[in-house]
């Protein structure tokens, strides 16, 4: 787990639809910073931001005044698969990972002022782990401990029914898990999300399916089920394992993307310049 998580920069695609002021640029005409357009005098009767240049000019003889983009605060919300696969230990722990992703995100929306909720689903209809949208955060330091205690979860069919739990308005949603859905389904998942901005975070670990040994005998067991096989490896069943899981990301990003957003695959642990990156190409 990371020593000190640093906040990354986001910003949303599109205006903020909140009324509270904040970072974002939003839809409301006001006081803010950023010129948005004229208008009359009648209007928006502000003698302050009277343009004289703009009024000689108006071919109605009307006096024009300035008007500028407010800026609103956002909702942050973090959606988590909390089903047994994510017990995985490789390279890093995915629990430990989603752990620090889940502060980044808090620590991030908190230095732009906005208000930041969780809610995490194994298989059952109501989520395991639930904080509303908000500035307080003392659930957080103990995620991490919560998480290595849940019951072991046999899927995250509760996320389906995430909607219930989301604001009202249009929020920033972060989506994380490990991708191990049913793809036949992550349509219809992605449709109840639909009226927010959501950014997958999969959680990946290379040890699953790079650097397996050529030859030797290799004993998997399914977290979710808690079915065993043993595979007699060689060089064609480890292509094809690897192949598998590079297909598997290709269909993730074709889903993802009918949907409207791009998938982040977090295989390193959580990096800051990852995010930064990712939300600068989404926002140019």
């Amino acid at each position: 787990m990371a020593s000190r998580i640093e906040p990354f920069s986001y910003r949303l695609p599109r205006p903020a639809v909140e009324v509270y002021p904040g970072a974002h640029p939003g839809q409301m005409v006001g006081n803010g910073q950023l010129f948005k357009r004229h208008e009359a005098l009648l209007a928006r009767p502000d003698p302050r931001r009277l343009d004289l240049r703009a009024s000689v000019l108006d071919p109605f003889g009307q006096y024009r005044v300035r008007a500028y983009q407010e800026h609103d605060r956002v909702e942050v919300m973090v959606l988590a698969d909390l089903s047994a696969s994510l017990a995985y230990a490789g390279r890093f722990d995915k629990r430990e990972v989603l752990a620090d992703l889940v502060k980044a995100i808090a620590a991030s929306a908190l230095a732009c002022g906005d208000r930041v909720g969780f809610a995490g689903f194994g298989d059952g209809e109501k989520p395991l782990l639930y904080a509303p949208p908000g500035t307080d955060l003392s659930w957080l330091p103990s995620l991490g401990g919560l998480l290595k205690k849940l019951p072991q979860q046999r899927g995250c069919a509760g996320l389906w029914q995430a909607g219930a739990y989301l604001p009202q308005r249009r929020a920033l949603l972060f989506l994380l898990g490990d991708g191990h859905w049913p793809l036949a389904r992550l349509p219809g998942l992605l449709a109840t999300l639909g009226r927010h901005q959501p950014v997958p975070l999969l959680i990946w670990d290379e040890a699953e399916y790079r650097g397996l040994p050529d030859w030797g005998l290799l004993a998997l067991q399914d977290l979710e089920s808690g079915r065993r096989r043993r595979l007699w490896l060689r060089p064609a069943l480890k292509r094809r394992i690897e192949q598998a899981y590079s297909a598997r990301r290709e269909q993730l990003r074709r889903l993802f993307r009918a949907a409207g957003c791009e998938p982040m695959f977090i295989e390193q642990g959580y990096r800051v310049e990852q995010f930064n990156r990712y939300f600068l190409e989404r926002t140019a």
